[in-house]
C-alpha cells in the first residue's frame, strides 16, 4: 500500500525560487564610485585657473546618471568598460559644461548648485564660462580615446554632437531661455508643443546620447540603438517632468538647489498641467519606456529600475 503522504509530497509542484530583488540604490552607489575615481583621473590636473573650476564643478557631486548610461549601454553589448573610461567622463564632462552654462546670470541666475556656489560665483562669470567652454571641447577628445574600431568612435561622436549640438541640447536650452516670462501671453495649445519641444531637447537628448554613446562603442546593432533611443527618449522627458515638480515641492537642501523656475517665469508641466496630471504623464512616460525594451535579455532588470526611479526620486 502506497504511503498516501509520500503520494502527496511527491506530486505536490515544486515552488520556484524567488528572483533576487534588484537593488538599485546599491547599483547606483557602486556605479556612481567608478565615475567619481574616473573623472578624478581625466580631469586636468594642473594649477590654472580654468582647470581648477573644471574640477570644483565637475566634482562637486551629483547623480552621475548620466555616465551610469554610458557603461550600461556598453555593458549590455559585452564591451569591457575599461575600453570606454574615457567616454564614460565624456558625458559628465558635457553635462556639467551645461550646467555651469545655465546658471549663469544671463540663463537662469542661480547661486547655488549641488549643494555649493555656482562656478560663476565662486571664480566669476568669464571663468565660469570658459570653464564650461573647455569642458565642452575636452569631451570630444575624450570620446576619440575610446579603445574601440575607429568607425565605432566616427559614428559616436556623429550621434553626440547631433544631441548635444544647436539641433539638439541647445536647442531645448535657447527655447527654454527665450520663453521665459513670455508662455503665459500665447494659447495653451501653442505653450503645450513649446513645453515638449524643450523637454526633449533640453533634458531628454542628452540622456539618449549618453546610452546610445555606450551601445554604440559597444557596436551594438541598429535594432536594439532603435530601442535604446525610445527607452531614453521616454525616460528623459519623464525626468524633467520630475524635476519641473521637485523645483516646487522638494527638499531644497537634498535638491541642492533653490528651485528658480518661478522666479524665471519658467514654462513647466507643473504650471500648465497642475500636479496630478503631470505625474500621470510622467508614469505613461515609463510604462513606454518599459515596452521599447522589453525583449532585452541582459540588464532588463536595470533598465526598468532606472526608469521607475526617474519619477520616484525625491531629488
Amino acid at each position: 500500500m502506497v504511503d498516501l503522504k509520500k503520494k502527496i509530497l511527491k506530486e505536490r509542484p515544486r515552488q520556484m525560487k524567488k528572483t533576487k530583488e534588484f537593488d538599485l540604490k546599491k547599483y547606483l552607489i557602486k556605479k556612481g564610485k567608478i565615475v567619481n575615481k574616473l573623472l578624478v583621473k581625466y580631469l586636468p590636473k594642473d594649477k590654472s585657473v580654468i582647470s581648477c573650476a573644471m574640477r570644483y564643478s565637475v566634482l562637486a557631486g551629483g547623480k552621475r546618471l548620466r555616465p551610469i548610461f554610458v557603461m550600461l549601454g556598453a555593458e549590455s553589448f559585452g564591451l569591457d568598460l575599461k575600453k570606454i573610461e574615457p567616454a564614460v567622463c565624456a558625458v559628465e564632462f558635457l553635462h556639467t559644461y551645461s550646467l555651469i552654462h545655465d546658471d549663469l546670470p544671463a540663463m537662469d541666475n542661480d547661486d547655488i548648485r549641488r549643494g555649493k556656489p555656482t562656478s560663476h560665483k565662486k571664480f566669476g562669470e568669464s571663468v565660469a564660462i570658459l570653464a564650461g567652454d573647455a569642458l565642452l571641447t575636452e569631451t570630444f577628445n575624450l570620446i576619440a580615446k575610446a579603445d574601440v574600431p575607429a568607425d565605432r568612435i566616427v559614428k559616436a561622436i556623429t550621434m553626440f554632437a547631433k544631441y548635444s549640438g544647436y539641433n539638439g541640447m541647445i536647442a531645448g536650452q535657447a527655447k527654454d531661455t527665450i520663453e521665459a516670462g513670455k508662455w503665459n501671453k500665447k494659447n495653451i495649445s501653442l505653450c503645450k508643443k513649446k513645453l515638449e519641444y524643450i523637454h526633449i531637447h533640453k533634458t531628454s537628448d542628452l540622456i539618449k546620447a549618453s546610452l546610445l554613446l555606450g551601445a554604440i562603442l559597444a557596436g551594438a546593432k541598429d535594432n536594439d540603438l532603435e530601442a535604446l533611443e525610445k527607452y531614453g527618449h521616454n525616460i528623459g522627458v519623464a525626468f524633467q517632468i520630475a524635476d519641473d515638480i521637485l523645483d516646487v515641492y522638494a527638499d531644497k537642501k537634498l535638491l541642492g538647489k533653490k528651485g528658480s523656475d518661478a522666479d524665471n517665469d519658467k514654462i513647466t508641466y507643473l504650471r500648465l498641467y497642475g500636479k496630478e496630471q503631470s505625474e500621470n504623464k510622467a508614469k505613461n512616460l515609463i510604462i513606454e519606456a518599459k515596452k521599447s525594451i522589453s525583449k532585452f535579455k541582459i540588464n532588463k532588470v536595470i533598465y526598468e529600475s532606472l526608469a521607475d526611479y526617474m519619477i520616484n526620486r525625491n531629488f
